[in-house]
């Protein structure tokens, strides 16, 4: 799933040149119709398979905290390989119509002549088909953004909840044991972690919203407003929120790794592991409290026999664990 982020990221971040190129010359398009055509469909796709990865990578923690054990059973190679396979299908087929219907031509002609202007050459939607193409925009922002958004924030208040009860439980638990010190470091230690997963999921639902929404908003603004409601000063704010959302549209791309190093000691740990090689210097001695709730020691200890505090805890060291190791 993480390899596959990546790539989606990778051709998103292809455009960028491209995309500059456009603000230093803005007209004529001069990189042919063929390049055209492919960068509406790779811009697309990409996109759409970046959203619908995050849901099904949002999907597994949702199963792996709230549903840790049968999420054992569940999870291997094989299925997630499908997953990837399913949602690149999916994003190829839906990103189909914007090649189909985008073209070069120009879009103003001399005034006297009726020539067309070389220099109104343009990489677009021509004007015969911008109808038609109202219902793919309408989809794609109902199917690749408002259905998602709400899908992650549901998830993500279930995961919230989930940790929550599992902390209060824990906390009775403790006080109840025999062994107050030991346990009381392992409640401090495991409601540390709760707190820095609930800070990270509600950050990766932010972000998500604050890189998409602009985009979609700038579509659906353009296809409904109609043509004699523009005004001078809704056409130049109209310009900004493109602006802002073709740099929000990028920053997506990036935006998960920087939010993981600032938020997770563990993915900095391993992030400085892989550029530099070697072990991290302090590894963190949770790992070795949650490699004590392996597959095979649940099958020893048998799944209805643990406490829920236990359950618990390996959720949530688990999908911390997770976290570093993912991504975004």
């Amino acid at each position: 799933m993480n390899i596959a982020i990546t790539v989606c990221d990778i051709l998103s971040l292809c455009a960028l040149p491209q995309e500059l190129y456009m603000i230093w010359e803005a007209y004529p398009w001069r990189l042919g119709e063929g390049f055209c055509i492919i960068k509406a469909f790779i811009t697309e796709m990409s996109a759409y398979a970046s959203i619908l990865t995050i849901t099904a990578f949002t999907i597994e923690r949702w199963a792996a905290i709230c549903h840790p054990m049968r999420f054992q059973k569940l999870s291997n190679l094989s299925r997630a390989v499908k997953e990837i396979v399913v949602i690149w299908i999916l994003s190829i087929l839906c990103a189909l119509p914007y090649p189909i219907h985008t073209r070069t031509f120009y879009e103003m002609a001399h005034p006297v002549t009726f020539r067309p202007l070389v220099d109104s050459m343009v990489c677009s939607i021509p004007h015969q088909w911008r109808e038609t193409m109202k219902v793919f925009l309408q989809f794609s922002s109902f199917i690749f953004f408002v259905l998602p958004m709400t899908l992650i924030t549901l998830i993500y208040i279930r995961i919230g909840i989930t940790l929550y009860n599992s902390e209060v439980i824990g906390v009775q638990q403790n006080s109840l044991g025999p062994e107050g010190g030991a346990q009381s470091k392992k409640s401090f230690s495991a409601t540390k972690a709760r707190k820095s997963v609930l800070k990270m999921l509600v950050a990766v639902v932010v972000a998500f919203f604050v890189c998409w929404a602009p985009f979609h908003t700038q579509r659906l603004w353009t296809i409904y407003m109609k043509k004699e409601h523009w005004t001078t000063e809704l056409l130049e704010l109209q310009n900004h929120v493109f602006f802002l959302s073709g740099v929000l549209y990028f920053f997506s791309a990036t935006v998960n790794p920087i939010l993981y190093n600032v938020m997770s000691r563990k993915y900095r740990q391993a992030f400085r592991q892989t550029l530099c090689g070697g072990r991290p210097r302090n590894p963190d001695p949770r790992s070795t409290y949650v490699s004590s709730y392996s597959p095979s020691r649940q099958k020893t200890l048998g799944y209805n026999k643990m406490s829920k505090s236990a359950v618990g805890r390996f959720s949530i060291e688990e999908t911390e664990n997770t976290y570093a190791e993912s991504r975004s």
